[in-house]
């Protein structure tokens, strides 16, 4: 064909064109080609999007910013984790952030972008006049990245003309689009223009090669167009402030303005009650209503019946009685709170839950009812005394708010947005304190448990070691600086699962299906709650977390939850995409102190899982890796992952130190209660039968990072050498993390045999045994503490060094923070949350450098 034609050939064709466009019945003002403008102006509309699964095409369709593409492009995405190139290659190629605002059943989705600058709008069409062999324009992103000049730009647009092949319909209805055009992977929600310059078509599929594609025709945009777009938000609730008011924000945006003013409206729906909130206007498009959740009344205390439980010798008896007083340390304490009375060896006198509570003259006549007769009874021959409270009427805590959206037109028409749900935010810490003090202690001590302990977990910034003695329903509260046992806690169930935080003990009791919450200032019980849970499979908390539990509850899969110590609610519950199946045996859960990491390991199942749960604001984000690693204990921050098998890891999976990745021998890594030190325990089994050995002499110490041992422990532990009924023990629950507590800052290494009826306490001076063998040191001893947002944050860096004369130089940090020579932090953090890597370079006087990295967490 030549390349342009004659007057006479010209004239020719446009009459020819004339008669074929009367006989087709369509409109006289379709023309053949497009224009240049039209070419241009629907170039600059059309951007290349981009996803983390790969790329596609959107084109504008509104001033507002508003992109159509194919909803199979985004599926799998966040919706704001999407971005659209304009004009790539162009001197105005820009890349801008963009958000998915509606996913729509008919494959197409609506993307909003924040637009800077006046892009061409793409004129929807009408379908009526579209007839086969009608010419036909696809404009998009063939391939993506692959036709680009190199891996750091974006491809030029491309621009394909075919013809339409086939109009498929449903029950009379067009329902696709056939054309002959060269379209290709990446083409997916480029527009499909007629000769006029109007998107008829959406590129959707097609067969690579083939001539065969297939468009999504515009009117099934077109009957999307009439809804709006509608999103909501709110801000997560605090939970110790349940009541707060609770401020929406509505926006609002049409394709084409409705005829007249719409009512919009927040809908909230608390227990099943659904109140509309009229929501007034700021701005085009943006609106805002403010909802308080009522307040519960009053909870109405009643005196109640109490159960009790007398042990004689004789016998057991049990009922219930009337609540009343006794006199304990000197002043009246009610019947319903106390737990126990126990009579001491060789005397009348009685201890009511472990305070001294003398002959108890109140208890001479007591009227026992033994269901329907009523018994009277001298109590105070009993041995030991059990009394069960009913559990008080707690303040009901408001239900899962939810809410969406209403906007109403005056014909009665109303559109919704999705439905959402209330987060709220669980008062936690974000980093953990380095527990200060002094242990006086010269050589080893024993200390014995007045009863065989099923579970151990540290609390109080690591200040407490709490023993869970389920032959005896108590947990035995053990003061690492005071090396004492300062107090017992009854649980009153011999199969509870027990978590210490900053501030309080929660047990899980089965038996009577509650929560207990404990003060660690007083060893009194202060809180129950009825389980929400249900089967509980585990419940951990982090030993400097005030609030935050993580509880596994029993299900398929099993669950995952965010428990509040604080406002005893729960906080998260976890969907099915977060939960790993984590099989049908208890979990072993370990926390970071911080209380924000957590390391999961399935048992029963191999691989036994890389499982990492982070709690940031409200939510949980997983990372998992199909391996066996066993136990995964957090460090502080839980910016490190210690295995009992397997090393060391970044939370994201990325190797420190290897281990041996044997089950047969090694050495388990555990994390010290000082942020600078780990140790290191060997293991091994026996290849026959496979049975627990120890090699006790062995246990090194390490410096943070350092992939060699700093120093090994020098002498035995005895202790720790399984008896042979020990060695045949299988599953242990007290793994190794849990027998092996190290305070450098104390000078004390605490060790707890395998018989779990006591504790061994050692000195170990790592600093002596540094001197005694000549080895420079030099590191930081101090722990970044807790910034608040916006308000000025100091920090005083500490460093131990053998030559002394510690100087400190900034290497890398957020802007204008400091860091003085002499270790003085100082920044002024902006007014939103933060968390920033700091790192410093130190050196003493002998020359010798270590590099340290920090990070600086600020909360509001």
């Amino acid at each position: 064909m030549p390349l342009f034609l004659s007057p006479l050939r010209a004239r020719l064709r446009s009459i020819a064109l004339l008669i074929a466009t009367l006989l087709c019945g369509v409109s006289p003002a379709l023309r053949a080609d497009l224009t240049q403008e039209q070419v241009i102006a629907a170039k600059a509309a059309t951007g290349l999007l981009i996803t983390p699964q790969g790329s596609g095409t959107a084109f504008c369709i509104s001033e507002s910013g508003l992109f159509v593409t194919c909803k199979h492009v985004v599926t799998g995405v966040k919706d704001d984790a999407v971005s659209i190139v304009l004009s790539p290659t162009g001197k105005d190629e820009k890349r801008y952030p963009a958000k998915v605002v509606r996913r729509m059943s008919n494959d197409l989705a609506l993307v909003k972008v924040a637009l800077d600058r006046k892009v061409p709008v793409l004129k929807l069409g009408n379908i009526d006049g579209l007839f086969e062999t009608q010419q036909l324009y696809a404009f998009g992103y063939p391939f993506g990245n692959a036709l680009a000049e190199d891996a750091k730009s974006y491809p030029s647009i491309s621009v394909n003309v075919g013809r339409i092949s086939a109009l498929r319909k449903k029950k009379d209805v067009l329902d696709v689009i056939q054309f002959d055009a060269q379209v290709n992977p990446g083409n997916s929600g480029g527009p499909v223009l007629d000769p006029n310059g109007n998107v008829v078509g959406i590129v959707e599929s097609g067969v690579v090669a083939s001539g065969i594609n297939f468009a999504v025709p515009v009117s099934q945009l077109s009957n999307e167009m009439a809804a709006p777009i509608i999103s909501v938000n709110a801000p997560k609730l605090d939970a110790q402030h349940p009541n707060q008011p609770i401020d929406f924000t509505v926006s609002v945006d049409w394709f084409a303005a409705p005829a007249e003013e719409p009512k919009v409206m927040v809908e909230v729906l608390v227990e099943s009650l659904p109140h509309r909130i009229d929501a007034a206007k700021e701005k085009d498009g943006l609106f805002h209503a403010k909802y308080t959740p009522p307040t519960p009344p009053p909870v109405k205390t009643e005196k109640s019946k109490l159960q009790i439980s007398l042990d004689f010798a004789s016998g057991k008896m049990a009922g219930t009685i009337d609540d009343g007083e006794v006199g304990v340390g000197g002043k009246p304490k009610a019947l319903r709170e106390i737990h126990t009375l126990q009579r001491t060896p060789n005397s009348d006198d009685f201890l009511a839950d472990g305070q001294p509570a003398g002959k108890l003259e109140e208890l001479k006549a007591l009227a026992l009812d033994m269901g329907g007769a009523t018994v009277t009874v001298d109590a105070r021959k009993a041995s030991r005394i059990d009394i069960k409270a009913p559990e008080p009427a707690a303040a009901p805590a408001p239900g899962p708010i939810t809410y969406k959206a209403v906007v109403a037109l005056v014909g009665g028409r109303e559109f919704t947005s999705e439905e959402k749900r209330v987060g709220t935010v669980a008062a936690t810490t974000n980093t953990a304190p380095v527990l200060g003090g002094h242990v006086d202690l010269s050589g080893a001590r024993e200390i014995a448990l007045p009863s065989p302990f099923s579970d151990v977990v540290a609390a109080q910034d690591g200040r407490s070691l709490l023993f869970y003695m389920k032959e005896a329903k108590q947990i035995a509260v053990f003061d690492v600086l005071s090396l004492k046992i300062r107090g017992y806690i009854p649980v009153g169930d011999d199969n509870a699962k027990i978590a210490g935080g900053a501030k309080y003990v929660l047990a899980v009791c089965p038996g009577n299906n509650v929560i207990e919450r404990f003060s660690l200032e007083t060893l009194q019980r202060d809180r129950t709650i009825a389980n929400p849970f249900g089967d509980v499979m585990s419940i951990t908390m982090g030993r400097s977390s005030p609030g935050l539990a993580l509880v596994i509850a029993s299900a398929s899969p099993p669950v995952i939850n965010a428990f509040d110590a604080e406002s005893m609610t729960v906080t998260f519950t976890g969907e099915r995409s977060l939960n790993v199946n984590l099989h049908a045996s208890l979990p072993v859960v370990r926390a970071s102190a911080d209380g924000r990491t957590f390391g999961i390991q399935k048992q029963g199942i191999s691989p036994s899982g890389f499982i990492i749960l982070n709690y940031r604001d409200g939510e949980f984000a997983l990372t998992y890796e199909r391996a066996t690693c066993g136990v995964l204990v957090p460090n502080a921050d839980g910016s490190q992952i210690f295995t009992s098998d397997s090393g060391i890891f970044t939370n994201k999976y990325v190797s420190i130190l290897k281990g041996s990745n044997s089950w047969a021998r090694g050495v388990t890594y555990i994390p010290s209660y000082h942020p600078m030190y780990f140790i290191g325990v060997p293991y091994e089994h026996d290849s026959g039968d496979r049975k627990k050995k120890n090699n006790a002499n062995a246990v090194s110490i390490y410096w943070s990072g350092a992939s060699q041992p700093l120093v090994q422990a020098p002498e035995e532990f005895p202790e720790m050498q399984p008896t042979k009924q020990e060695a045949n023990r299988t599953n242990d629950p007290i793994t190794r993390d849990k027998r092996y507590h190290f305070f450098p800052q104390f000078n004390l290494l605490l060790t707890i045999p395998l018989a779990n009826n006591r504790i061994v306490v050692r000195s170990f001076d790592v600093h002596q045994l540094l001197e005694e063998k000549g080895i420079d040191y030099l590191y930081v001893t101090s722990f970044a503490p807790l910034g608040k947002a916006g308000a000025p944050y100091h920090y005083k860096l500490e460093a131990d060094s053998k030559a002394g004369g510690v100087s400190f130089t900034l290497q890398s940090g957020p802007t204008g923070l400091t860091v003085s020579k002499e270790g003085e932090v100082a920044w002024t953090p902006p007014a939103k949350p933060a968390d920033e890597t700091v790192i410093v370079s130190l050196k003493d006087t002998s020359g010798q450098e270590q590099i340290y990295s920090f990070h600086v967490v600020t909360t509001p």
